[in-house]
């Protein structure tokens, strides 16, 4: 059957499954009218004609109703079959009462009965398969029409990221790229698909060729890329390897992390530098206090009379008068800064991405509180981070040997101030007085972290105490709202 008479079938089947009242009404005047037919020429035999109304009307019939009209057809064509009249007179009546019929008729008529069923029969089976294969054609143009509206969406995606996206076939050539991948390697102007990456990306050409491909390797590194020009940047990736017909292969998301890289060293070395300046504040501020008393006790002794004794009093006092410099020069630097804002509530959120994962690894239930609408404080964002992380860490200490391990840091405003607490189960601090003093025996890194983190928030006005509980220990961060911000000295 050519492709034309498939079309054609196809869509007289279609037409009559759409018009099922006006094919029930057609089949019921066709069959009458082929009897009629049949009926006024008696000579010559109509039988075939009884297969039109059948074939019209198989496609929209149930079984049971085909086989019906299948029963009717045959009747009728047998009933006006010439062979009936051969030898005797045509009659109307004779014809309608099989009694009457000539022998051999009853095979006849279910031979004709069964041919016109199993035609009637194959036509709906036909239809039926149609209606199904039609069905599966829509479903998968639908699927089709998705996958592709899909794979445009992620041709978009991939295109338009910032992200450098590349795909590797087991030789370590490059398949697939996107243009910010063309631009971070330097190839805006020539094709990069085809290129090696072992001279642009090293490390994946090695982990394409590891062994541990074969188990479809996904993670992420940091390593060395070069441009097309020769120009070094630092590369972090994320990898994953995939099995295709020749060997496995790669896709790689690629992210140019250098000036991540020199803002963080910058933000470290400016940290670093601003803890270094509160630092040399604080012990100078202590040198300078104990280089004042030993001046007054030493304005307060007589020059002795004895040269050498003199000698030795001469040089105690330029050494006292030393330390003094000395500790002027700390304070003179200690106060050569800017001053600084910072937004609490985003230092409370990073100081929780910093610390709660240990404390959760700790088997420490930490409760969070911080009311709404926070000010901005006078305070450096990255010392202030660093104040609330050694806080929380000294908690972590304090409640690995306790019964119970909560902590609760809990911020808010009180009368001036913005407070920030952070509240142990620990075992509390025995000698409160000596807490903040550098140097304390047995304490870790050699007491200096409460020292520090109160000289950084008393280099911004705030402050740093502890609070007595009946039970575990409270630290109070106070820090001045920057609209109340007052003159550091």
């Amino acid at each position: 059957m050519r492709q034309d008479d498939v079309t054609r079938l196809d869509a007289f089947l279609t037409y009559v499954e759409n018009h099922d009242t006006a094919v029930r009404i057609a089949t019921g005047t066709l069959i009458p009218l082929t009897a009629y037919l049949d009926w006024i020429t008696p000579g010559a035999s109509l039988g075939f004609f009884y297969l039109a109304p059948i074939l019209l009307s198989a496609a929209v019939l149930t079984p049971t109703q085909i086989l019906g009209i299948s029963v009717v057809c045959g009747y009728l064509r047998e009933a006006f079959d010439p062979l009936q009249w051969a030898s005797g007179s045509f009659s109307l009546v004779r014809a309608l009462n099989p009694l009457d019929w000539a022998p051999g008729s009853m095979g006849r008529l279910a031979v004709a009965v069964s041919g016109f069923a199993v035609t009637g029969f194959f036509v709906a089976e036909l239809n039926r398969r149609r209606r199904d294969l039609a069905r599966h054609l829509s479903e998968l143009e639908t699927e089709v029409a998705l996958r592709q509206a899909a794979e445009r969406q992620l041709e978009v995606l991939i295109d338009t990221s910032p992200l450098a996206i590349l795909t590797l076939n087991p030789s370590g050539a490059v398949v697939l790229s996107n243009q910010s991948a063309r631009q971070m390697l330097g190839f805006e102007d020539t094709p990069i698909e085809g290129k090696s990456v072992e001279p642009l990306l090293p490390l994946l050409s090695r982990m394409l060729h590891s062994h541990r491909t074969a188990g479809n390797m996904r993670t992420s590194v940091e390593c060395r890329g070069s441009r097309r020009n020769g120009e070094v940047f630092l590369a972090h990736v994320w990898l994953s390897t995939y099995p295709t017909s020749g060997g496995a292969a790669l896709a790689a998301v690629v992210w140019d992390a250098s000036e991540n890289l020199r803002d963080r060293e910058g933000a470290g070395l400016n940290s670093m530098m601003a803890t270094s300046r509160v630092l040399i504040g604080a012990m100078s501020h202590e040198i300078r206090n104990l280089a004042s008393a030993a001046a007054l006790a030493y304005r307060a002794l007589d020059a002795p009379a004895d040269t050498d004794k003199n000698a030795h009093y001469q040089a105690l006092g330029s050494l006292i008068c030393g330390l003094e410099k000395i500790a002027s020069s700390g304070l003179r630097v200690a106060s050569n800064r800017e001053s600084a804002v910072a937004d609490l509530g985003t230092v409370l959120d990073e100081a929780r991405i910093v610390i709660e994962p240990s404390l959760r690894e700790a088997g420490i239930e930490v409760a969070w509180a911080a009311v709404s609408g926070l000010p901005l404080v006078q305070a450096d964002h990255h010392s202030l981070l660093q104040v609330f992380v050694n806080l929380a860490r000294n908690s972590q200490q304090a409640l690995e040997a306790a019964a119970e391990r909560k902590m609760r840091i809990s911020a808010g405003l009180e009368r001036d101030l913005v407070v920030v607490r952070f509240r142990d189960t620990g075992p509390g601090v025995p000698n409160p007085e000596e807490l903040f003093r550098p140097f304390q025996p047995g304490a870790h890194s050699m007491g200096l972290g409460l020292f520090i983190s109160r000289a950084i928030l008393h280099s911004h006005g705030g402050g740093l105490r502890y609070e007595p509980q009946a039970s575990g220990a409270c630290f109070v961060v106070e820090l001045w709202p920057v609209e109340t911000a007052v003159e550091v000295r």
